[in-house]
C-alpha cells in the first residue's frame, strides 16, 4: 500500500475554556504525591506488641461471595451449638474436635435435608475456611479427610448434572426467537436491545455474567447478628474472649481508627468519580474508527472491551481486552447494538454524533491510524446494562441485577424449546470449546481468565460430548463432521412445541400439598375469621405464615412445571413413533404468528432475522445503519403485558375548524376528569399507544396497587412531583409533595389514590 501524504497541519492548542481548564487542573491535582503519614510517638512499638500477641491474626479481605458463604455456614454452626450443645459457638470452634466436626455435618444433613454429595463437600470447605478465620490456623488435614469419608456413609447422590454447550447455531436460534417470536415484555424496549447485546458479549468473550451485570447479593441488615465482623475492613482479628486486648488497642492514640475511616470514605461515595458497580460501564468500552488496511476502502468501526472485574480481581487483577469488528449480519454485530444504546443514552462526547449514519460513515483524518469516539465524562461510570431509566443523574442509574438477567435468560430458553436449562455458563462453555479447537492453551486460558497451565478447562468446561468421530477414525472412513457438529450442541433435543405452563385442568387434578394445607390451616386458626390483622398480637406470626405459604406455593409450581415439561420430552418421541407405525399422517407444525405492538420491532425483526447472501460491502453498511436506527428508536418505547392490554372505545373524532392552530382533527383526546379506575401515570406515558394510555383496571383497588407498586414505590414522600396528565404537564404543574399530588389528582382529575396510612412502608 502506497504511503499517504498529508498536508501540514498547525498544532492545535489545548482547550482553554473555563471548563477545559478546570478538568486539566483536576487531573493535575490527582497526580500530586500523597502526603506522608505522620504517626504519633510509640505507634510502631504498639504495633510490634500487637502482632507479637499469639491470639492476633491478620484477617483476609474476602470477596463478597466468600463473605456470603462464611455467613451461611456460620449461621448453621450457631444453630447447631445453640440447639444441640447449648454452648457459645466461638468457644466451640476454638476447640473444635473431630467428633464435633462430624456431628455438625450430620446435623446439616438431617436439618437441611441435603441430598447431593457435592453440596456436603462445599459445606466442608466452607467450615474449614470459617475455622481458619476464627483460629488463625488451618484445620487438621486428618479431620478434613475423615469428614469426606464420613459423608460417604450418608447415602448421598453422587451424579453430576449435565453441562450443555452452546454453539453458534444455537445462538442464532435464540436471537431469532428473541427478536421475532418472543411474546414476553420488558419494562422498556431498551432492555430488549441490551439483552441481545449481553448474549453476544457472553458468547464473544466467554466472560462470567458478573463481569457484565450486577451480581452482588443484597445483605440483610440485622443489628443483633453476630456476622458484623464479616463485613468490616479491619485488618486484625483478635480473640474476643480476651478482655486484656480489645478493640481500643486497634486505634491510634488520637482515638481515631484510620482503617475504619478509610473504609467509610471508600464506600460513602464522597470520592470524586467513584464507580459504584463492577458491571461493565462505558469507561470499559472504547469505540474506534480504524483506517482500512487496504487503501481506498471505507474506514471501519472497531470496539475494544476491557474485562477487568473478573473472578478474584481484587486479589489478582488480570484485565483482559477483547476486540470486536463489524459483522455483515447485524443480528451478530455487537457494535451495531452498542451504537444504538449509546445514541439512545446520548453518551457520545461529540454533539454531532447523533445518528447511526454519522457514526458508521465517519472517516479518519490526519496522520493517525484511528479516531476514538469518546464518551461524555459524566457517562464513563454509568453501567451500559441498566435496570432503571430516566434518572437525571447518570451516576445514579443502577446496573441490571443478575437475578433479572437470569430470569430473562431462563424464560428465553423455555420459549425457544430447549430441553436443558439455558444459563450463562452454556455460553461460556461454548466459547471455551471453540477457542480450544483453534487456539493454543495459553490463549484459551487468557480468554477464560484461568491461571496458566491449570486443568480447570479440562475439569469443568470441556464438552462432555466428544466432538471427534472416533468410529470413523478407527474404521478408517471419512468422518461425518456435519452430523457430529449437530449432535454436540444443546439444540439437538430442542422442540418448540414443548409446554411452558401447566394447563389449569392438570393443576386442578393434582392433590393438594399437605405442607401448604397445614400452613393455611394454622394461619386461619390464628386469624379466627378476622380479615385485618394489622395492629393485633398475631400480626407478626400471620405475616410469617403468609410468606411461608407463598414461598411453598411458588416452589411447588416450579417443580410441577419442570416435571410436566420433562414428561413431555420423555413421552413425545414414543407417541410419534406409535403414530407413524400406525399409519397416521404427520402433524404439520405451524410457526405461531406474533403481532408486535411496536411497528419498529416488526421492521427490525424482518430486517435482521432474514439471512441475506451475496451482499455488497456498502449494502451491508447500510443494513447495519438501518438496524441501528430501528434499535435506537425502539429504546424509547415500551410494550404492555397482555393482561394489561384493555380494549378502549376510541372517542368520536371531534370536528375542528381548519384554521384552528392548536389541535388537528386526529389529535388524541385526554379528558381532564378521568375514570376512577384509570392510572394518571399511564395516561401521561407517551411511550404507549393511545389505547394503552386510556386503559382501565377492573376496580379502583387494583389501580391503587398498580400506582403504589409501579409509579410511587421508592419515591421521597416530601419531594416535589410533577402531575403527569398531558394537560397539567403542558402547563408545567409541579406539586409540593406526594400527598399534595394525590389531593390534586382527586380534586382535579377525579381519581382517588390510596391514603398514606394504608400504604405499607418499603424501607
Amino acid at each position: 500500500m502506497a504511503p499517504r501524504r498529508h498536508a501540514p497541519v498547525d498544532p492545535r492548542l489545548p482547550d482553554t475554556s473555563v471548563q477545559g481548564l478546570q478538568l486539566l487542573h483536576r487531573r493535575i491535582e490527582r497526580r500530586r504525591p500523597k502526603p506522608k503519614t505522620q504517626r504519633p510517638p510509640g505507634y510502631y512499638q504498639n504495633l510490634i506488641e500487637r502482632h507479637d500477641n499469639p491470639k492476633t491474626t491478620i484477617k483476609h479481605r474476602y470477596a463478597d461471595a466468600t463473605k456470603d458463604n462464611l455467613s451461611g455456614i456460620k449461621s448453621k454452626f450457631i444453630r447447631f451449638c445453640d440447639d444441640e450443645l447449648r454452648k457459645n459457638w466461638r468457644s466451640v470452634i476454638r476447640d473444635c474436635s473431630q467428633g464435633t466436626t462430624l456431628a455438625f455435618f450430620k446435623h446439616i444433613h438431617d436439618e437441611d435435608r441435603v441430598s447431593k454429595r457435592g453440596a456436603m463437600q462445599q459445606y466442608i470447605a466452607q467450615f474449614k475456611m470459617l475455622f481458619n478465620r476464627e483460629n488463625g490456623r488451618h484445620m487438621d488435614t486428618n479431620i478434613g479427610k475423615e469428614a469426606l469419608k464420613y459423608i460417604d456413609t450418608f447415602g448421598l447422590d453422587n451424579t453430576v448434572k449435565s453441562k450443555p454447550v452452546l454453539g453458534v447455531d444455537d445462538l442464532l436460534l435464540l436471537l431469532n426467537h428473541h427478536w421475532a417470536r418472543d411474546t414476553s415484555t420488558f419494562s422498556t424496549e431498551r432492555h430488549r436491545v441490551q439483552f441481545a447485546l449481553i448474549l453476544l458479549l457472553l458468547f464473544g468473550t466467554g466472560c462470567r455474567p458478573a463481569e457484565l451485570v450486577d451480581a452482588k447479593k443484597k445483605r440483610r441488615e440485622d443489628p443483633g447478628s453476630e456476622d458484623d465482623d464479616l463485613d468490616d475492613d479491619d485488618l486484625l482479628a483478635v480473640d474476643k474472649s480476651d478482655d486484656g486486648f480489645g478493640a481500643e488497642d486497634n486505634q491510634d492514640f488520637s482515638g481515631r481508627d484510620d482503617d475504619a475511616l478509610e473504609g467509610v470514605a471508600a464506600t460513602s461515595g464522597v470520592k470524586e468519580g467513584m464507580r459504584y458497580y463492577d458491571a461493565i460501564c462505558y469507561e470499559d468500552v472504547r469505540l474506534l474508527v480504524v483506517r482500512s488496511p487496504a487503501g481506498g476502502e471505507r474506514d471501519v468501526l472497531a470496539m475494544e472491551v476491557t474485562m477487568a472485574h473478573h473472578k478474584g480481581h481484587k486479589r489478582r487483577p488480570k484485565p483482559t481486552i477483547f476486540f470486536f469488528t463489524e459483522v455483515d449480519d447485524p443480528i451478530f454485530c455487537p457494535i451495531t447494538h452498542l451504537v444504538s444504546l449509546a445514541l439512545a443514552d446520548g453518551a457520545f462526547e461529540a454533539p454531532s454524533l447523533a445518528t447511526p449514519r454519522r457514526v458508521f460513515e465517519h472517516k479518519v483524518w490526519g496522520p493517525v491510524l484511528c479516531t476514538p469516539l469518546r464518551w461524555k465524562q459524566e457517562r464513563l461510570k454509568t453501567p451500559i446494562f441498566r435496570r432503571d431509566e430516566g434518572s437525571a443523574d447518570p451516576s445514579l442509574e443502577r446496573a441490571l441485577p443478575y437475578s433479572q438477567f437470569k430470569h430473562s435468560l431462563n424464560r428465553l430458553g423455555l420459549a425457544a424449546g430447549f430441553k436443558e436449562t439455558l444459563t450463562s455458563y452454556c455460553f461460556r462453555r461454548g466459547t471455551a470449546n471453540v477457542v480450544d479447537r483453534t487456539a493454543t492453551d495459553a490463549v484459551r486460558d487468557q480468554v477464560m481468565r484461568h491461571n496458566p497451565n491449570s486443568a480447570v478447562y479440562n475439569g469443568s468446561y470441556i464438552n462432555e460430548r466428544v466432538r471427534f468421530d472416533v468410529q470413523s477414525a478407527v474404521l478408517e472412513r471419512p468422518s461425518a463432521d456435519g452430523v457430529l457438529r449437530m449432535l454436540t450442541h444443546m439444540s439437538l433435543m430442542r422442540d418448540p412445541r414443548a409446554p411452558i405452563h401447566v394447563p389449569d385442568d392438570v393443576l386442578a387434578a393434582l392433590p393438594p400439598n399437605p405442607d401448604i394445607t397445614a400452613l393455611e390451616q394454622e394461619r386461619e386458626k390464628l386469624k379466627a375469621g378476622a380479615y385485618r390483622v394489622q395492629g393485633t398480637d398475631v400480626e407478626a406470626e400471620v405475616r410469617r405464615l403468609t410468606t411461608a405459604i407463598g414461598s411453598a406455593r411458588s416452589r411447588r409450581r416450579n417443580i410441577i412445571s419442570e416435571e410436566y415439561r420433562a414428561d413431555y420430552f420423555r413421552r413425545r418421541p414414543t407417541e410419534d413413533i406409535e403414530k407413524q407405525n400406525s399409519g397416521q399422517e404427520e402433524e404439520e407444525y405451524m410457526e405461531p404468528v406474533v403481532q408486535h405492538q411496536i411497528p419498529q420491532r416488526t421492521q427490525l425483526a424482518d430486517l435482521i432475522c432474514t439471512h441475506v447472501t451475496n451482499i455488497t460491502p456498502q449494502d451491508a453498511v447500510n443494513r447495519r445503519i438501518q438496524t441501528a436506527d430501528l434499535m435506537q428508536a425502539l429504546c424509547g418505547y415500551r410494550e404492555v403485558a397482555p393482561r394489561y392490554r384493555l380494549r378502549v372505545a376510541l372517542p368520536l373524532p371531534t370536528i375542528f375548524k381548519e384554521e384552528s392552530p392548536e389541535v388537528g382533527p386526529l389529535a388524541p383526546v385526554f379528558p381532564l376528569v378521568c375514570g376512577k379506575t384509570q392510572c394518571l401515570f399511564c395516561i401521561g406515558d407517551e411511550s404507549k399507544s393511545y389505547e394503552e394510555r386510556m386503559g382501565s383496571f377492573c376496580r379502583p383497588s387494583k389501580m391503587m396497587d398498580h400506582v403504589e407498586r409501579n409509579h410511587l414505590k421508592g419515591k421521597d414522600l416530601e419531594a416535589r412531583i410533577e402531575c403527569c396528565h398531558p394537560t397539567c404537564k403542558s402547563q408545567g404543574l409541579v406539586l409540593e409533595h406526594v400527598q399534595h399530588f394525590k389531593s390534586h389528582v382527586q380534586t382535579v382529575h377525579g381519581v382517588t389514590l390510596r391514603e398514606p396510612r394504608f400504604v405499607r412502608s418499603t424501607n
